[in-house]
C-alpha cells in the first residue's frame, strides 16, 4: 500500500536538513552574525588600493551588494522552505499512517476478523490484515490427524459441559439416564 505514495517523509526531512546545513556553511565562512539573514559579504570587499583601479572598486562594491542581497533572498526562502518541510513530513507521515489505519479497517470489515478492534486492526501489518481471511483460513487451515483428533476431543468435551449445564438447569425425568448412554457411546464414560 505504501507504494501509493510518491513522498517520502525521510526525504523531506533530509532536505530541510541540508538547507540548514547551507546555512551553516555560510556561518562558517566568517559571516557569522549575518548568516541567516544572507548579509555579510561587505566584508570581502577590497579597497581602491587593494584592487588598483577605482572603476573596478566600485563594480566590485557593487557585485559584493547586489550579490548580498541576492543571497539574503536566497537564504530566507531556504529557511522558510526548510521551516515548511520539516512541518510537512510529520504531518505528511502522520496522514499517512490514518489513510493505512482507515484502509486496513476497510479490509479487516470486508474480509477479515470480525473479533479484532480497530487498534488491533491498524496496528497489524498489511501481510497480516490481508492474510486473514476466510480463503487463507480454509486454504492455510491445519488438517494434520492430530489436530482433527484435538478437534473432536474439545467438542466432545464441550457437549459434556453442556448435558452437564442442562441437568442442572432443567430437571428432566430421565435426563441423567441420557447423558450416561451419550458418555458409554463416545468413550467418556
Amino acid at each position: 500500500m505504501a507504494d501509493s505514495y510518491q513522498v517520502d517523509p525521510n526525504a523531506l526531512a533530509n532536505t530541510a536538513k541540508g538547507i540548514n546545513d547551507a546555512v551553516a556553511e555560510l556561518k562558517k565562512l566568517g559571516i557569522d552574525e549575518g548568516a541567516e539573514v544572507g548579509r555579510g559579504f561587505s566584508s570581502i570587499a577590497l579597497t581602491g588600493m587593494q584592487v588598483g583601479n577605482p572603476g573596478l572598486q566600485s563594480a566590485l562594491d557593487g557585485f559584493c551588494e547586489r550579490w548580498s542581497w541576492g543571497v539574503r533572498t536566497l537564504v530566507h526562502d531556504g529557511t522558510e522552505i526548510a521551516d515548511r518541510l520539516g512541518l510537512s513530513a510529520g504531518r505528511y507521515y502522520d496522514q499517512e499512517q490514518y489513510a493505512s489505519g482507515v484502509l486496513k479497517d476497510v479490509v479487516n470489515a470486508a474480509i477479515g476478523n470480525p473479533d479484532l478492534t480497530q487498534a488491533q486492526v491498524e496496528k497489524q501489518s498489511w501481510d497480516q490484515t490481508l492474510g486473514n481471511n476466510p480463503y487463507t483460513q480454509i486454504t492455510g487451515a491445519d488438517y494434520s490427524k492430530a489436530s482433527l483428533d484435538k478437534a473432536a476431543a474439545d467438542s466432545r468435551a464441550a457437549w459434556a459441559a453442556e448435558g452437564k449445564d442442562v441437568v442442572k438447569s432443567v430437571p428432566l425425568p430421565g435426563a441423567q439416564q441420557v447423558i450416561d448412554a451419550a458418555k458409554r457411546e463416545t468413550g467418556n464414560g
